[in-house]
């Protein structure tokens, strides 16, 4: 009986977890590190990996917009992944990594400068996308890489591409199932515009010396295929790939090894 009531007990405290400690808690089960780096604006967690070492490449990932809304109809009190698919890709990289969260991300929902149309209408606005790229070449400054990757799932792919020509040594841009051209997304959908982010469609395109890869599910019902290729058919040093049987979440994290040998 004692031990079935150390069970119940444990259950239930992770039942009423939030979800950032569920994911921060999932990341340090990875054995990954966790800091926090400010911008002039937000507060920033940045994971590491385990093989995390000054040197030539450094994967830089970002993840999706988690879960800005609860069932589609109330704001979520916090954003975090409910899937922590984005750290399971980055276990499985040999490159010295590190997942850069985004403002009121995994913890900091209740900071003072946080509001939750930081999650929602203003996701990819510029003072998102300033305070992103400030608070990672501020980490950037305390180490030594040569080049920059940076590699956005969802969400974290519109972010990628509007962040990228920020980056100090940027060399590729990789987005996974990614929302490129925002305002077609939104009306395919029939949502209500986000109206203070930012579009990668209709951005001054990134310097060609910026290699960008583009991955999109053949099966994804959330950021349609065509919608991925259309932006990369406009960029002049892209390459598109279509992956088959896969969706929005579905099954990246089986074939992350493969891409991520077509990102070399």
């Amino acid at each position: 009986m004692r031990r079935l009531f150390i069970v119940i007990i444990l259950i239930s405290l992770v039942a009423c977890a939030t979800p950032a400690q569920r994911f921060n808690q999932h990341a340090l089960d990875l054995g990954f590190k966790s800091e926090k780096v400010d911008s002039a604006q937000f507060q920033h967690r940045v994971f590491l990996s385990k093989n995390i070492s000054d040197g030539e490449i450094l994967h830089v990932y970002l993840d999706g917009d988690g879960t800005p809304w609860e069932r589609n109809r109330w704001i979520a009190d916090d954003p975090s992944a409910r899937n922590p698919l984005i750290l399971n890709l980055m276990n499985q990289d040999k490159m010295p990594s590190i997942l850069l969260g985004r403002p009121c991300y995994y913890g900091f929902n209740q900071a003072m400068e946080c509001d939750s149309k930081y999650w929602t209408s203003h996701r990819y606005s510029k003072q998102v996308i300033d305070s992103m790229a400030h608070a990672l070449n501020k980490w950037l400054g305390a180490h030594n890489f040569k080049e920059i990757v940076l590699i956005g799932y969802s969400g974290g792919g519109t972010i990628a591409i509007l962040m990228a020509g920020k980056i100090n040594n940027i060399s590729t841009v990789v987005t996974v199932a990614a929302n490129l051209d925002v305002a077609r997304w939104s009306e395919f959908h029939g949502y209500s515009a986000l109206k203070d982010s930012l579009n990668p469609t209709g951005q001054v395109a990134l310097d060609v010396s910026i290699k960008q890869i583009h991955f999109a599910g053949k099966d994804d019902e959330v950021v349609p295929l065509f919608i991925i290729k259309e932006y990369a058919d406009s960029q002049k040093n892209a390459k598109f790939f279509e992956m088959a049987g896969k969706d929005h979440v579905c099954c990246w994290q089986e074939g992350w090894p493969r891409m991520l040998k077509l990102m070399e």
